[in-house]
């Protein structure tokens, strides 16, 4: 276990000292595509559904394994980002909790702060015990398709407890 750690702690490292991606960089139907079938193959049940509450453009369920994208998006960049933001939270729940050191979370708000403040602003909307989870996640979805696919193989995929 403490093998994995450190691993995931170095992984998290690179990715946190990184400036975020441009908006659209990778960001497409077979990236989206990726990432669902790489949910689906840990036995994530993934859909799309008509959402009925305001605002909401997906959620993860973890006691039913399920991630439901809204139909609200206008394009490949906002399903992405719902997608990997809700596959962030299913990494959360392989990891037990957080995905990132502690030292992190600073820097990764601020990155938010100057590439997606409404992002850092939407945590206000949560309980203060959700706000790492969601920044967490909010920072995720505006990574690379190949820097989340890595993330989650690492959190959730079949070799995670041979490391």
């Amino acid at each position: 276990m403490l093998k994995r750690s450190h691993a995931l702690t170095a992984l998290i490292l690179v990715l946190a000292a990184a400036p975020l991606p441009a908006p659209a960089a990778a960001r497409t139907w077979e990236a989206i595509d990726a990432l669902r079938s790489r949910l689906e193959r840990a036995g994530v049940d993934v859909r799309q559904e008509n959402c009925r509450r305001r605002n909401l453009m997906g959620l993860y369920h973890p006691r039913s394994d399920t991630i439901v994208i809204c139909r609200v998006h206008a394009s490949p960049e906002d399903v992405w980002d719902t997608l990997a933001h809700e596959a962030a939270h299913r990494m959360q729940q392989c990891a037990g909790g957080s995905i990132t050191h502690a030292s992190h979370h600073r820097h990764m708000a601020r990155a938010l702060a100057r590439h997606s403040p409404a992002d850092l602003r939407s945590l206000r909307a949560y309980p203060r015990s959700q706000h790492l989870a969601e920044l967490e996640a909010r920072y995720t979805a505006k990574l690379t398709s190949e820097q989340v696919l890595q993330l989650f193989d690492r959190y959730c995929g079949p070799t995670q407890t041979d490391l």
